[in-house]
């Protein structure tokens, strides 16, 4: 009796401290789930080179940051150009001050990148800008200050993996060879007092973004922290860890210019360039326009995430021109219509054929990218009683509105009233209703079924890791489902095949997928480490008669720890009804 008591306080104790760390996470995410759009600063020596080294140039469209890694610059050579990094026209009143009029809330710049130069002042190493060039100045610290006059959030990237310029640095094997590298010296010397200095030396901190993963997660966790003793309200990007394990920092970042096909479960930003490099490349003038940049930043929002936005100054700390005069056309959109995108949700209802929409509260934001030639807007998939409905630019225009076979009528305005997207703001009665999942159409060959289409419930998730793609999991227990609707018009036998990932701490676990009345289970196999994905065949189900059929995976029982990562579940019509053969490990 006594040890059951035991047992039951320490699962008491364990909910008890997750629903703590659920907390602090939620209450540090607030300010970037509002915020919605920042402004990504890549700045370092590359940028004096400027896209080219002894006659070799960047490709159109390739990193210019990258420039020493490309061409394989000797460390010697690379730091004596380092030398005449001279940024005389920096003023980071100026720089915030653009940040701010394009409607960014936060911003992050370079302190240091992979080519092992410090954009600050640090005292760890003198290959800092500080101490190795004439300018003896730090931009970090004015460009914090600048932040926080401006009311912007400030955060810094710190590459903490690759450095070309430390001997036990990842990347650098024309200099150093990769036999007699020691990662950990690197990690005591420079890495971690570097990030200690930028935790300790520059204010509160919105964020530290990393880049290029860490090999193992205690490696990983060292970082984490650092960051959570000294800052615990500064938040950590998803690429703290390694790309192949779970997400170890607060929110997830797409691949770099990356784009869900659909929402996510978790918070989530994708870090976009505003021309094809990141770093300042004088060959690469393929810029952006405004209209590209506002539908990007709308379609971002309305899958709920975040979009940070790159700029590449030049060497003398001028902002390319061509940058400043997109950004400052998308800040007098966002100065008209940002009250529909801070603070504002994500969208259930997808892409309509006009454009997108996001949610606050009980108003939603139609985004009008495409204006309808007949002069009525037609919204799918809301089931709420229409309050009032009037352009976001003239509140007391009020439209008609009007329902017609499933679908909100608004009788908007002949012509549009902002060329890039003219918001149509939609009040409700009550939360939103969205109507049901969509039904899924069957190909020639059946039903394939992903975490796009997925209705997720309980803690499933839908979720997005680097080299696991895009993936449900989370889930524990029988409340925590993925399900879908499909329309079924050809009857008979299909043949069950499910998609997923699981290491070894995964497996044995059973789990049940549903297709309408019909009920399969088998055990979770172990794959591999990471998101090593496998098929496996859980036979056929015949279905008797067309129509609507609900399609279900879940756990068979609560066990505590997770399923799976799930990627996808196919039904493939079969020539002939057959019955159910599980394949090994399927009850």
């Amino acid at each position: 009796m006594i040890k059951t008591f035991a047992a039951i306080a320490l699962l008491a104790g364990t909910a008890l401290a997750l629903n703590v760390q659920g907390r602090a996470a939620d209450d540090r995410l607030r300010w970037f789930r509002d915020a919605k759009f920042g402004m990504f600063i890549h700045w370092g020596p590359y940028a004096l080179l400027a896209g080219e080294w002894n006659g070799n140039k960047i490709p159109i469209g390739a990193e210019a940051e990258w420039i020493m890694h490309r061409f394989n610059i000797p460390v010697r050579e690379y730091r004596e150009m380092a030398r005449g990094l001279n940024p005389v026209k920096f003023d980071a009143e100026r720089w915030v001050g653009l940040a701010k009029a394009a409607g960014m809330r936060y911003l992050v710049i370079t302190a240091k990148h992979h080519d092992g130069f410090a954009m600050y002042h640090s005292g760890v190493s003198d290959y800092n800008i500080a101490d190795w060039t004439r300018f003896k100045r730090d931009p970090l610290k004015e460009l914090s200050e600048a932040c926080r006059k401006a009311g912007i959030r400030f955060g810094v990237y710190y590459s903490h993996r690759e450095d070309w310029d430390h001997p036990d640095g990842f990347g650098n094997g024309w200099d150093y060879p990769p036999a007699g590298k020691n990662f950990e010296r690197y990690l005591a010397e420079k890495s971690l007092p570097q990030v200690r200095e930028l935790l300790t030396g520059y204010g509160p901190l919105g964020l530290v973004w990393f880049d290029r993963g860490m090999d193992t997660p205690e490696q990983a966790g060292r970082f984490v922290d650092l960051v959570r003793t000294l800052q615990p309200q500064c938040l950590i990007n998803g690429r703290v860890g390694s790309y192949s394990q779970e997400l170890l920092g607060d929110y997830q970042d797409m691949g770099d210019n990356g784009m869900p096909p659909g929402g996510l479960d978790e918070p989530w930003e994708t870090p976009q360039t505003l021309n094809g490099t990141w770093g300042y490349s004088r060959f690469d003038q393929q810029w952006k326009s405004a209209g590209n940049v506002i539908q990007r930043l709308v379609e971002i929002v309305s899958k709920g995430g975040n979009y940070l936005l790159n700029i590449g100054p030049m060497a003398d700390g001028t902002i390319p021109a061509p940058s400043v005069a997109t950004l400052e056309k998308v800040g007098a959109w966002m100065a008209r219509n940002g009250e529909s995108i801070y603070g504002t949700t994500a969208s259930p209802l997808g892409e309509a054929p006009w454009g997108r929409c996001t949610v606050k509260g009980q108003k939603i934001y139609l985004h009008v990218f495409h204006w309808p030639s007949d002069a009525v807007l037609r919204v799918h998939g809301i089931a709420n009683e229409v309050t009032a409905a009037y352009p976001l630019l003239d509140p007391g225009r009020k439209l008609p509105v009007s329902r017609s076979e499933g679908a909100i009528l608004i009788a908007v305005p002949e012509r549009r009233l902002d060329d890039e997207d003219t918001v149509i703001a939609m009040e409700i009665a009550g939360p939103l209703k969205a109507e049901r999942a969509p039904l899924v159409q069957a190909s020639d060959e059946g039903f394939e079924l992903d975490y796009l289409e997925a209705r997720t419930a309980g803690k499933a998730m839908k979720r997005f890791n680097r080299d696991g793609g895009f993936h449900i999991a989370k889930w524990t227990g029988p409340e925590d489902t993925a399900s879908w609707r499909l329309i079924v018009g050809r009857t008979g036998a299909y043949r069950v095949k499910i998609r997923y990932a699981a290491p070894k701490a995964q497996a044995g676990r059973t789990y049940i997928v549903a297709v309408g009345p019909h009920e399969m289970s088998a055990e979770v196999r172990a794959t591999g480490d990471g998101f090593q994905y496998a098929t496996f065949d859980l036979g056929t189900v015949t279905i008797a008669k067309a129509g609507t059929y609900v399609v279900t995976v879940r756990p068979a029982d609560a066990a505590g720890r997770e399923l799976m990562y799930f990627k996808s579940l196919t039904l493939e019509q079969a020539i002939e009804p057959s019955p159910i053969r599980p394949e090994p490990g399927a009850k």
